[in-house]
């Protein structure tokens, strides 16, 4: 039981997060997951709710959108398939950039979370604008990279 509490250990049992990034079966995970996460969040927010079912709807209807978005993020980011696959988009980021949207990613699934956690503490406002400030962050994070592999693309068509 003490190698569990060893740090080292469990550091070294720890995946690279590089190797984790660079795994394209997370582009067929990402997509596939991102857009149905959405599409039922999308949907249950138009299913008509009244009286205590509102709040519930929306609730989950916006943590699942939360959750879909970086998780399609991601699956965008991810490396591009052989050219015969169904996933291959020829969108091919960089390390530097897939961290950033990673970076980006864990920043706005975090959003949901710290409201969840902060509003029942008493602090609506303070809550509020951490929330918005770390979905603002995590959202320039994203869009950094993939604007740098965009400007990069134009520059050199050659290489993309």
């Amino acid at each position: 039981m003490d190698r569990f509490m060893d740090v080292g250990h469990v550091a070294e049992t720890l995946p690279d997060l590089s190797e984790a990034l660079d795994d394209p079966r997370l582009r067929q995970f990402g997509l596939v997951g991102g857009v149905l996460l959405v599409a039922v969040g999308a949907f249950l927010s138009l299913a008509p709710a009244s009286g205590p079912w509102l709040f519930w709807s929306y609730a989950v209807a916006a943590t699942l959108v939360f959750i879909g978005v970086p998780l399609l993020c991601l699956g965008l980011a991810a490396p591009d398939p052989e050219p015969g696959s169904p996933f291959h988009l020829g969108i091919e980021l960089t390390t530097t950039q897939r961290r950033a949207v990673a970076l980006g990613s864990l920043c706005i699934t975090a959003t949901p979370i710290v409201i969840a956690v902060g509003t029942p503490l008493g602090l609506p406002t303070l809550v509020l604008a951490i929330a918005a400030a770390t979905a603002v962050l995590g959202s320039v994070l994203v869009l950094t990279g993939f604007v740098a592999w965009t400007s990069a693309a134009i520059a050199e068509p050659s290489r993309h």
